[in-house]
Protein backbone atom coordinates (compact mmCIF):
# COMPACT_ATOMS: atom_id res chain seq x y z
CA UNK A 1 0.00 0.00 0.00
CA UNK A 2 1.35 3.39 -0.97
CA UNK A 3 1.82 5.86 1.90
CA UNK A 4 1.31 9.54 1.24
CA UNK A 5 1.32 12.76 3.24
CA UNK A 6 -0.08 16.26 2.93
CA UNK A 7 2.07 19.33 3.65
CA UNK A 8 0.22 22.51 4.58
CA UNK A 9 0.93 26.12 5.55
CA UNK A 10 1.42 27.08 9.20
CA UNK A 11 -0.37 30.43 8.78
CA UNK A 12 -3.38 28.84 7.12
CA UNK A 13 -3.55 26.04 9.69
CA UNK A 14 -4.63 28.62 12.27
CA UNK A 15 -8.00 28.81 10.51
CA UNK A 16 -8.14 25.55 8.54
CA UNK A 17 -9.29 22.17 9.79
CA UNK A 18 -8.03 20.37 6.67
CA UNK A 19 -11.51 19.32 5.58
CA UNK A 20 -10.96 20.20 1.90
CA UNK A 21 -7.74 18.18 1.77
CA UNK A 22 -9.28 15.20 3.57
CA UNK A 23 -12.46 15.28 1.49
CA UNK A 24 -10.47 15.22 -1.76
CA UNK A 25 -8.28 12.39 -0.44
CA UNK A 26 -11.26 10.31 0.73
CA UNK A 27 -13.07 10.84 -2.58
CA UNK A 28 -9.87 10.34 -4.62
CA UNK A 29 -10.76 13.56 -6.42
CA UNK A 30 -8.95 16.73 -7.50
CA UNK A 31 -5.27 16.42 -6.48
CA UNK A 32 -5.76 12.76 -5.55
CA UNK A 33 -7.60 11.62 -8.70
CA UNK A 34 -4.55 9.64 -9.86
CA UNK A 35 -5.06 7.26 -6.91
CA UNK A 36 -8.59 6.22 -7.95
CA UNK A 37 -8.95 2.48 -7.40
CA UNK A 38 -5.57 2.26 -5.67
CA UNK A 39 -4.98 1.37 -2.03
CA UNK A 40 -3.41 4.46 -0.50
CA UNK A 41 -2.86 5.37 3.13
CA UNK A 42 -2.79 8.98 4.29
CA UNK A 43 0.05 8.46 6.75
CA UNK A 44 0.78 12.09 7.69
CA UNK A 45 -0.68 15.57 7.52
CA UNK A 46 2.02 17.99 8.56
CA UNK A 47 2.66 21.70 8.66
CA UNK A 48 5.64 23.82 7.66
CA UNK A 49 7.38 25.80 10.39
CA UNK A 50 6.20 29.13 9.01
CA UNK A 51 7.66 32.14 7.29
CA UNK A 52 7.95 35.87 7.83
CA UNK A 53 6.59 36.98 11.20
CA UNK A 54 5.00 33.61 11.92
CA UNK A 55 8.19 31.54 11.67
CA UNK A 56 8.70 29.06 14.49
CA UNK A 57 12.07 29.21 16.21
CA UNK A 58 13.07 25.59 15.67
CA UNK A 59 13.57 25.51 11.90
CA UNK A 60 15.74 22.39 12.15
CA UNK A 61 12.51 20.63 13.06
CA UNK A 62 11.80 20.46 9.32
CA UNK A 63 14.77 18.10 8.90
CA UNK A 64 13.34 15.91 11.65
CA UNK A 65 9.98 15.88 9.90
CA UNK A 66 11.55 14.93 6.57
CA UNK A 67 13.55 12.17 8.26
CA UNK A 68 10.34 10.90 9.84
CA UNK A 69 8.64 10.85 6.43
CA UNK A 70 11.37 8.67 4.94
CA UNK A 71 11.67 6.45 8.03
CA UNK A 72 7.93 5.75 7.93
CA UNK A 73 7.91 4.91 4.24
CA UNK A 74 6.12 7.97 2.91
CA UNK A 75 6.46 7.79 -0.87
CA UNK A 76 4.69 10.99 -1.85
CA UNK A 77 3.78 14.36 -0.36
CA UNK A 78 0.98 16.47 -1.76
CA UNK A 79 1.31 20.23 -1.33
CA UNK A 80 -1.95 21.54 0.06
CA UNK A 81 -4.02 24.19 -1.66
CA UNK A 82 -2.83 26.75 0.92
CA UNK A 83 0.86 26.42 0.01
CA UNK A 84 0.38 28.60 -3.07
CA UNK A 85 -0.96 32.14 -3.18
CA UNK A 86 -2.31 33.90 -6.26
CA UNK A 87 -0.17 36.65 -7.74
CA UNK A 88 -1.45 39.84 -9.43
CA UNK A 89 -2.37 37.81 -12.54
CA UNK A 90 -4.39 35.36 -10.37
CA UNK A 91 -1.85 32.57 -11.03
CA UNK A 92 -0.95 30.44 -7.98
CA UNK A 93 2.70 30.77 -6.95
CA UNK A 94 4.28 28.27 -4.58
CA UNK A 95 5.45 29.71 -1.25
CA UNK A 96 9.29 29.95 -1.17
CA UNK A 97 9.42 28.19 2.22
CA UNK A 98 7.30 25.32 0.93
CA UNK A 99 9.37 25.18 -2.26
CA UNK A 100 12.52 24.77 -0.17
CA UNK A 101 10.93 21.97 1.86
CA UNK A 102 9.67 20.29 -1.31
CA UNK A 103 13.17 20.32 -2.81
CA UNK A 104 14.53 18.77 0.39
CA UNK A 105 11.84 16.08 0.24
CA UNK A 106 12.74 15.27 -3.36
CA UNK A 107 16.43 15.09 -2.41
CA UNK A 108 15.46 12.59 0.31
CA UNK A 109 13.64 10.43 -2.25
CA UNK A 110 10.07 11.52 -1.52
CA UNK A 111 8.05 12.54 -4.59
CA UNK A 112 6.21 15.87 -4.33
CA UNK A 113 2.86 16.46 -6.03
CA UNK A 114 0.85 19.58 -6.79
CA UNK A 115 -2.27 20.14 -4.80
CA UNK A 116 -4.93 18.51 -2.75
CA UNK A 117 -8.12 20.34 -3.70
CA UNK A 118 -9.26 23.38 -5.65
CA UNK A 119 -9.17 24.21 -9.32
CA UNK A 120 -5.36 24.24 -9.52
CA UNK A 121 -4.83 20.86 -7.83
CA UNK A 122 -3.45 18.84 -10.72
CA UNK A 123 -2.00 15.95 -8.73
CA UNK A 124 1.01 16.09 -11.07
CA UNK A 125 4.56 15.78 -9.84
CA UNK A 126 6.12 19.18 -9.10
CA UNK A 127 8.96 20.13 -11.43
CA UNK A 128 11.61 22.38 -9.96
CA UNK A 129 13.60 24.88 -11.97
CA UNK A 130 16.21 25.77 -9.32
Amino acid sequence: MKKIAILRCLKTSAACAGTGCLRAFNERSEGFKNYAGEEVELAAMWTCNGCGNSMLEDQEGIEKKIARMTKNGIEAVHLSHCTSKKNAEEVPVLCPTIKSIAKRLEAAGVAVYNGTHGQHATGERVKFMN
